[in-house]
């Protein structure tokens, strides 16, 4: 097991972009995170980019979703990373059709919604001003909202009124990989099959394997807890519990 000393971190992340300013060169997209001088270029290679949507295949898959359903989403795109772009790509591969509700009005979000009628709807980090704009409707094919959550801070859980379907968190990683876990039932967290993680000084830290050698291990700044025991909602593997 790595030390604390040895663990790849973000400022390790942005030092190296400075004194290789050319490397992303080779990519075929990408994204930020951060701003002014935190600000990281996320690239990723046409196999990166493969893992990436594999990833995001069976995360979807877990919730249920299938060839045929309507997946919307708030998230923003191009040079937001994850986001709408990314989830797009994975929602396209899996046989579903992918609604991006854009950055406008929620109001005019709605007004999409309700006419696409989305199985799904992925939010982010803080989703109350959208579904405080939800127009007071029954909305029987709504099966699930995914929120969205790459920090310390837990997720908004505010839902319209009547809304009956599952509630599940899907946990990024951006600077390794935008799929590394989904909550389950029971409110835990699932690692994604293909993603190593452990927990160091109290510290996630994550490894997204298939790409011939593994990434090195690297340090978050989330503090999860991981549980002992099978997990309440049947689901087999290790299961984390976040604040």
């Amino acid at each position: 097991m790595p030390s604390a000393e040895t663990l790849r971190r973000r400022a390790d992340l942005v030092r190296d972009q400075l004194a290789h300013p050319h490397r992303s060169r080779a990519a075929v997209r990408v994204g930020v995170t951060g701003t002014g001088e935190t600000l990281l270029v996320l690239a990723w290679s046409a196999a990166e980019l493969a893992r990436e949507r594999a990833a995001g295949v069976r995360l979807l898959r877990r919730l249920g979703v299938a060839p045929g359903m309507r997946v919307a989403n708030t998230l923003p795109g191009a040079l937001a990373t994850p986001g709408s772009l990314l989830l797009g790509d994975v929602v396209e591969e899996l046989g579903a059709l992918d609604v991006p509700l854009g950055d406008g009005p929620p109001t005019a979000a709605w007004e999409l919604v309700d006419r696409v009628q989305p199985d799904v709807i992925v939010v982010g980090e803080d989703a109350r001003t959208f579904f405080a704009a939800a127009p007071a409707a029954t909305r029987p094919w709504w099966r699930g909202i995914l929120r969205l959550r790459t920090t310390e801070t837990p997720v908004d859980a505010s839902a319209p009124d009547g809304f009956a379907g599952w509630d599940r968190t899907w946990l990024a990683v951006p600077e390794a990989t935008s799929f590394v876990a989904v909550s389950c039932s029971a409110g835990r967290f699932h690692p994604d099959e293909r993603v190593a993680v452990e927990i160091i000084d109290g510290t996630l830290v994550v490894t997204p394997l298939d790409l011939g050698a593994p990434l090195p291990q690297y340090a978050t700044d989330l503090r999860p807890r991981l549980l002992p025991g099978a997990c309440p909602c049947g689901e087999p593997g290790p299961a984390m519990e976040l604040a």
